[in-house]
C-alpha cells in the first residue's frame, strides 16, 4: 500500500507539472471563402503563433543520436463530402543552437495549407472542417513534451456550385500557390470518365490505357470530317496526286512532313493544356478570341486562296510561295499541317472532350500522349493519300478543268478567311450574309467557266443545278442563323438570377469563330421539337459569346469543361447542383432527352 500511495504522489506531482507546463503556442483555423461549393476546391489554414523566445520543430526535423523530434503535423479528419489533398507545410530554416545542435524548425506564425474538393454528391447544409495538430516546441537549451493531437475545427457550409461566395481571410492566404491543385486528392484515384459515342458509352479509368489511345486515334481522324478541317482534304488529295505523277518516293515523304506538322500542333497544345495546366488555364481552340490571331489565320487563308486562283504565276518572294497549296515543297507542306491543325481547334470532334478530360486527370506523361495520338489519327488520312496517291484519281490531272477545281477551291479558302474576319468585326452574326456573297459568286463562276469549257449541254445543266443547290442551302443556313429563338446574353448576375426561379436552365457556350456551335444553332435550335420541349419544361435559355477575350462566359465554360472547349450546352436542373452536359456535335433528340430530366427532376 506504501508503495501504491508513493506511486500516487509520483504521478500527481506529474500531472501537476504538465499543468503548470507553460503554453509554447496559440493556434486558430481559418477558411478561404464564405462557403464551401459543391464540386469545387477551397483551402483552409492552419495558423500557430509560436511563443517569443521558442521555436518548434519543423515538419521534417532533423534527427540526432538518441534523439527523436516530433514533427509539426496538421492532420484532416475524415469527411463523407470532402476530398483533402496533401497539407503544404512552410520552408523551413536550419539553426545551431549551443545545446541542441542543428536543429530544422519554425519560429513566429506558422501558416499550414490544407487545400481541399467537395465532392460533386456533397449534401448542401452546415458542416464542419476537422482535424489534428501537433507540434514540439524548444527553447535554447531544451525541448518541452510535445503537444499532440490538438484539435482544430471550422464551421461552414456547403452550398450549391451556383450560389456565390466570397473570399476571406486574404491576409492569411496570400502566399499561396495556386498551382497546388495540379495533383488530385493524395488518398484518391482519377475518376472515371465517360465517354459517348454514337449512342455507346466507354468508361476509360487508369487501367484501361490502350482504350483510350484507340479512342484518341479513331477522334483525330473524325477532326477531318468537322466543318474547320474538311476543305483541307481536297487541297491535299490534290497536291499528292499531282507530285505522284513525277515521283512517288517524294509523294510519301512530304504525307510524312505534312503529318509531322500536324501532330506538332497537338503536341504544343498538349502541353498547354495537359501539361502546364497548373499555371495555364487554356482550352482546346481558346486561340481563336484572340485578335492578333484571328488575323494571322485570315492572312494565311488568303493567301491561300490567292494561290489557288493562280495568280502566283507573277513574281513573289519566296517566303509566299511556301503558303500555296500548290506549291509541294517540305517547308511548305509542314506550314500547311500546322495550319491544318490550327484550323481543327475551334471544333472538337465526338468524343474528343471527353477523352480531353480523361487526359488531364491522368499523369502528364500519359494525357500529352493521348493528345497526340489524336493529332496522329488527324494526320493518318493524309499519310494514306501519300502513300497511296491513286485514291484521288478523280481529280483532273490537266487542263482547263484541273484549273477550275483549283479555283473552287481557293473560292472555299475565300469563304473561309471571310467567315473569320466577319466574325471578328461584327457583333452579330449579319456577317454571314458576306459568306454568302462568296458563295454565290463562287456558283455564278462555275456556271460562267462550264459554259465556257464544255461543248454539250448536260455538263452545263449540272453545274446549274449544283449551283442552285448549293445557293439555297447556304441561303437558309444564313436565314437561320440569323433568327430563332430568344436567348439571354450571360453573365454571372443573370445566370444566378436564372437558378433562382427554380427553372430548369439552358447556357449554350458558343463564338463566332466556332462552325461546330453555328451548326447546332442551325439545326438542333431550329428544329420544331426542341422549341416544343423548350415551352414544355418552361426552360431559361442563356447563350454565353466566347467570341472575345473577355468575354464573360470563359471562367464559366473553363470550370465546366475544363480544357475541353467548345461547342458547350449545360442544362441545369433546379434541384441538382451539377449540370447535364452536351459537348461537340449532338443531336435534336439528345438535347430533347437532356431538357426532360431537368424538367422531371
Amino acid at each position: 500500500m506504501r508503495f501504491i500511495y508513493l506511486l500516487i504522489g509520483i504521478l500527481a506531482i506529474f500531472q501537476a507539472a504538465a499543468f503548470a507546463a507553460p503554453q509554447t503556442a496559440v493556434y486558430s483555423a481559418k477558411l478561404n471563402t464564405s462557403a464551401l461549393q459543391v464540386g469545387q476546391t477551397a483551402v483552409a489554414a492552419v495558423v500557430v503563433d509560436i511563443k517569443p523566445g521558442l521555436h518548434a520543430q519543423s515538419h521534417t526535423p532533423l534527427t540526432g543520436t538518441g534523439v527523436n523530434y516530433i514533427k509539426f503535423d496538421v492532420t484532416p479528419d475524415p469527411n463523407p463530402n470532402i476530398d483533402f489533398l496533401d497539407p503544404i507545410y512552410p520552408p523551413p530554416t536550419i539553426e545551431n543552437f549551443a545545446a541542441l545542435g542543428p536543429q530544422s524548425v519554425y519560429t513566429g506564425e506558422v501558416i499550414v495549407y490544407l487545400p481541399m474538393r467537395v465532392k460533386t454528391g456533397a449534401a448542401v447544409g452546415d458542416a464542419t472542417i476537422t482535424g489534428k495538430l501537433t507540434w514540439q516546441a524548444c527553447n535554447d537549451h531544451s525541448c518541452f513534451p510535445p503537444s499532440r493531437n490538438q484539435p482544430f475545427a471550422i464551421a461552414t457550409r456547403i452550398v450549391s456550385a451556383s450560389e456565390a461566395v466570397t473570399p476571406e481571410n486574404l491576409p492569411v492566404f496570400s502566399n499561396l500557390d495556386p498551382r497546388i491543385f495540379a495533383s488530385g486528392p493524395a488518398t484518391s484515384a482519377p475518376a472515371a470518365t465517360t465517354v459517348d459515342f454514337f449512342g455507346r458509352t466507354f468508361e476509360l479509368g487508369s487501367s484501361n490505357i490502350l482504350l483510350a489511345l484507340a479512342i484518341a486515334l479513331v477522334v483525330g481522324v473524325l477532326f477531318n470530317l468537322m466543318p474547320c478541317v474538311l476543305p483541307v482534304v481536297p487541297l491535299k488529295a490534290i497536291g499528292f496526286f499531282e507530285v505522284s505523277q513525277h515521283n512517288r518516293a517524294r509523294c510519301f515523304m512530304l504525307g510524312v512532313v505534312f503529318s509531322l506538322g500536324v501532330i506538332a500542333v497537338f503536341a504544343a497544345l498538349a502541353v498547354l493544356i495537359v501539361a502546364l495546366r497548373a499555371s495555364f488555364h487554356f482550352s482546346w481552340g481558346e486561340q481563336f478570341k484572340y485578335g492578333w490571331f484571328i488575323w494571322a489565320i485570315v492572312a494565311i487563308l488568303l493567301v491561300m486562296a490567292v494561290g489557288m486562283f493562280g495568280l502566283f504565276e507573277i513574281a513573289l518572294p519566296n517566303a509566299v510561295y511556301s503558303l500555296a497549296p500548290s506549291h509541294e515543297s517540305v517547308w511548305g507542306n509542314f506550314v500547311f499541317g500546322i495550319l491544318a491543325a490550327v484550323l481543327s481547334t475551334p471544333c472538337t470532334a465526338p468524343m474528343f472532350a471527353g477523352l480531353l478530360a480523361w487526359a488531364t486527370a491522368q499523369p502528364v506523361y500519359l494525357g500529352v500522349s493521348a493528345v497526340m495520338t489524336v493529332g496522329i489519327g488527324m494526320s493518318l488520312p493524309y499519310l494514306v493519300l501519300s502513300a497511296f496517291p491513286g485514291l484521288a484519281r478523280w481529280v483532273p490531272r490537266t487542263g482547263p478543268w484541273s484549273a477550275v477545281l483549283k479555283q473552287m477551291m481557293g473560292f472555299l479558302l475565300l469563304a473561309v478567311a471571310v467567315y473569320f474576319a466577319g466574325g471578328r468585326l461584327a457583333s452579330s452574326k449579319e456577317f454571314f450574309w458576306f459568306v454568302f456573297a462568296v458563295v454565290v459568286a463562287a456558283m455564278l463562276f462555275l456556271i460562267v467557266r462550264s459554259i465556257q469549257l464544255s461543248r454539250r449541254v448536260w455538263p452545263v445543266l449540272a453545274s446549274i443545278a449544283a449551283s442552285a443547290a448549293v445557293i439555297g442551302v447556304s441561303l437558309s443556313i444564313t436565314l437561320r442563323l440569323l433568327g430563332g429563338l430568344q436567348w439571354q446574353p450571360y453573365s454571372d448576375q443573370a445566370f444566378a438570377a436564372a437558378r433562382a426561379t427554380g427553372k430548369p436552365v439552358l447556357v449554350e457556350f458558343t463564338a463566332n469563330w466556332c462552325p461546330n456551335c453555328l451548326s447546332i444553332e442551325a439545326s438542333v435550335y431550329h428544329d420544331p421539337r426542341t422549341r416544343a420541349a423548350i415551352t414544355k419544361y418552361d426552360v431559361i435559355l442563356i447563350r454565353a459569346d466566347l467570341t472575345s477575350e473577355d468575354a464573360p462566359g470563359w471562367p464559366k465554360v473553363n470550370e465546366l469543361n475544363p480544357g475541353g472547349g467548345i461547342p458547350l450546352t449545360a442544362i441545369f436542373s433546379p434541384h441538382q447542383d451539377q449540370p447535364d452536359k452536351l459537348t461537340s456535335l449532338y443531336t435534336t433528340q439528345n438535347l430533347i432527352d437532356a431538357l426532360k430530366r431537368a424538367g422531371n427532376s
